[in-house]
């Protein structure tokens, strides 16, 4: 009989505000405290690095795929703990210069993104 392996699974709540850093760093706290719980695997909310009051906000913080603040940040994470982070959704860019993406984002324990789906 072969032995099965647990997965702890961390799905984080969080409120998010206008300030990316200020969210960064309470997300940071929560993936420290659900690491610290041994989670192998976590779950951010949608808007978890930025609430924006209007649409037309979310094309100040929109990040290129691959680069930004809020997708380093998020590899970085993945990376030093050695875990699993699905990146709730953050806004990147699109062609349409007056959209950006809500795109979900996966790292891997590399910090390697491995997965996108956009809204």
């Amino acid at each position: 009989m072969s032995q099965s392996k647990s997965v702890f699974v961390a799905a984080i709540q969080m409120i998010s505000g206008a300030k990316v850093e200020q969210n960064l760093r309470q997300a940071e706290s929560l993936i420290d405290l659900a690491v610290t719980a041994h989670a192998k695997f976590v779950v951010l909310p949608e808007n978890f690095a930025f609430m924006p009051k209007s649409e037309s906000d979310r094309l100040q913080v929109q990040e290129i795929y691959g680069d930004g603040m809020i997708q380093n940040f998020i590899s970085g994470m993945a990376k030093k703990h050695k875990i699993t982070i699905i990146a709730g959704t953050i806004p990147i860019s699109n062609q349409d210069k007056t959209k950006v993406f809500a795109s979900c984002l996966v790292y891997d324990e590399q910090g390697e993104c491995t997965a996108r789906y956009d809204k």
